[in-house]
């Protein structure tokens, strides 16, 4: 079975033969063109997975040719073999498309690895398109769950950042869908197409973030054994998602707000400037003016991010959302467990209406996770809720500030429901354990609206 497909495009036929006898060798299909318009008729014919591309060819060079084979397919992973003397030329290959180079005379085992990687990098390639294609589908404005007004001023917001190319900042607390909001507003956008590439701040050792953003040349620092393609080079064509930028160094913030302002970046160990097409969401669960004010954060650099500013609240602050998504995570964990749950009980929904969800969203859909995880039945009850949303009720009547008589309500519909769940369901044990009559009990229950 062949490892791959690999167009050999060299004019020299012994060198051609000597290359393909070798790559044969090693189950890999080889196909052959003496020059930059053969290759690009095989690219008509042929799926062509990686380009051995020699620089000098008769009238023209390699360069150019790969240029020419990325425009045409930029699927396929041209390699560059330059003669000794020549580095500055591949150099410029890697610049216009080449995946890496090769010098003369050719060390076929060093070949052999860098086709090896070509292949992975092919089938990464391969993954993110049909990756691209389902994430295009899922994070679009439609799918945007809310039924709030607060949620639907962020919908309008996300629609209009979605036609603009402007740097995006969204502000709000962990948990509150700020990777979904940068997300929809990518694959909303003409950028769709491009990249979506995420990288966490906080995550990254403060000595690894500047080659992880901007990348890094071999020999740069100590373990850097090879070049490094950074973020920025990776997100050509799309969007770099930058979370938790207030947790950014202060010396990294100098070098984001040049790459801002001027479209290049240096990668470490460089003084070679690269363009970069990129459009930069970030995010923050910080209050980034006070940063400011504490100079613990450039003002400019800022400034330049905060172009077209999205705060999403959290989810205590938009209650009438709970149900929705409540809705939306039961479908989405019933398909995945292959349930048929289609409902949750009114009290289970008055539980969850009535948490303070310090972990917002991320902390929601991980309650209806585990519920549809453990649920035996067609609905979810409340018995299938963690026992830890029953013991924020002062959290809740501090939050919502309700008045006493409120207050009073709130609690003696509590004392009701944990009546009722203990009497499994008898009126009368229930009425008993409360001190009051049946009768009066069935009254309250109706008023209440418990079942």
């Amino acid at each position: 079975m062949s490892k791959g497909v690999i167009l050999i495009i060299e004019d020299d036929p012994l060198q051609r033969r000597l290359i393909r006898e070798n790559l044969e060798q090693e189950d890999y299909q080889v196909v052959e063109a003496s020059s930059g318009k053969d290759a690009l008729m095989l690219l008509n014919e042929k799926f062509i997975e990686c380009a051995i591309v020699d620089y000098k060819l008769n009238g023209e060079t390699g360069i150019d040719v790969i240029e020419e084979i990325m425009k045409k397919n930029p699927l396929v992973t041209p390699i560059m073999v330059t003669a000794f003397g020549n580095i500055e030329n591949a150099v410029e290959a890697l610049k216009r498309g080449a995946f890496d180079y090769l010098v003369k005379p050719i060390d076929f085992k060093k070949l052999l690895h860098i086709i090896e990687r070509a292949m992975e990098r092919q089938k990464l390639k391969k993954e993110i398109s049909l990756l691209q294609n389902s994430l295009e589908e899922k994070f679009t404005v439609k799918n945007f769950i809310f039924t709030s007004s607060a949620m639907e001023s962020v919908a309008k917001l996300i629609a209009k950042a979605a036609k603009s190319d402007a740097n995006t900042l969204i502000s709000g607390e962990t948990g509150t869908g700020k990777d979904f909001v940068a997300k929809t507003i990518h694959f909303s956008s003409k950028r769709k197409k491009g990249p979506y590439l995420a990288v966490n701040i906080p995550s990254l050792p403060e000595s690894l973030i500047e080659s992880e953003l901007f990348g890094s040349e071999k020999g740069s620092f100590t373990g850097a054994y090879e070049r490094k393609i950074g973020k920025f080079e990776a997100a050509a064509g799309g969007t770099l998602f930058l979370d938790e930028i207030g947790d950014l160094p202060a010396h990294i913030q100098v070098k984001l707000l040049r790459v801002i302002q001027e479209k290049e970046i240096f990668r470490l160990g460089s003084s070679q400037p690269i363009k970069v097409d990129v459009r930069i969401i970030a995010a923050t669960n910080q209050d980034l003016e006070k940063l400011v004010e504490e100079e613990k954060f450039r003002p400019d650099l800022f400034y330049r991010l905060n172009v077209i500013r999205i705060h999403v609240p959290a989810l205590k602050k938009r209650r009438e959302d709970i149900p929705a998504l409540v809705d939306h995570f039961i479908r989405k964990y019933s398909e995945r467990e292959q349930k048929n749950i289609n409902s949750i009980s009114a009290e289970a929904m008055h539980t969850l209406l009535n948490y303070s969800y310090p972990g917002n969203i991320r902390e929601l859909e991980n309650i209806i996770e585990r519920a549809v995880v453990f649920s035996e039945g067609d609905t979810i009850v409340s018995s299938e809720l963690p026992l830890f949303l029953k013991e924020h009720d002062d959290e809740y009547l501090e939050d919502n500030n309700l008045s006493l008589t409120e207050k009073v309500k709130y609690m003696e519909k509590k004392e009701i429901q944990k009546a009722m769940n203990a009497s499994q369901g008898i009126k009368s044990k229930a009425a008993r354990a409360l001190g009051i009559t049946e009768r009066i009990l069935s009254y309250k229950m109706k008023n209440y609206g418990i079942k």
